[in-house]
């Protein structure tokens, strides 16, 4: 069990880092949250976009299932 904690710290760190790095280098697709409620906020609920990609949100999944993980091997 203790084997077990050490390493979903270990994926908990790793998936962030490379999250934060994932996310940092995507490409914007819209005008963000400011432009959404402006003037020209209308085209951007009507341009169809991907959203978030598959890896980033595998690495979501990962992150999250680690911190679980961590919360159910932690021993107080």
């Amino acid at each position: 069990m203790v084997i077990l904690h050490y390493v979903s710290w270990v994926l908990f760190f790793l998936s962030a880092l490379l999250m934060v790095t994932v996310v940092l280098l995507q490409e914007s697709k819209g005008g963000g949250l400011a432009e959404a409620f402006g003037g020209t906020g209308a085209e951007t609920f009507g341009v169809k976009s991907g959203g978030i990609s598959r890896f980033t949100f595998l690495l979501a999944g990962i992150f999250c299932g680690s911190a679980v993980l961590i919360s159910a091997t932690w021993n107080v």
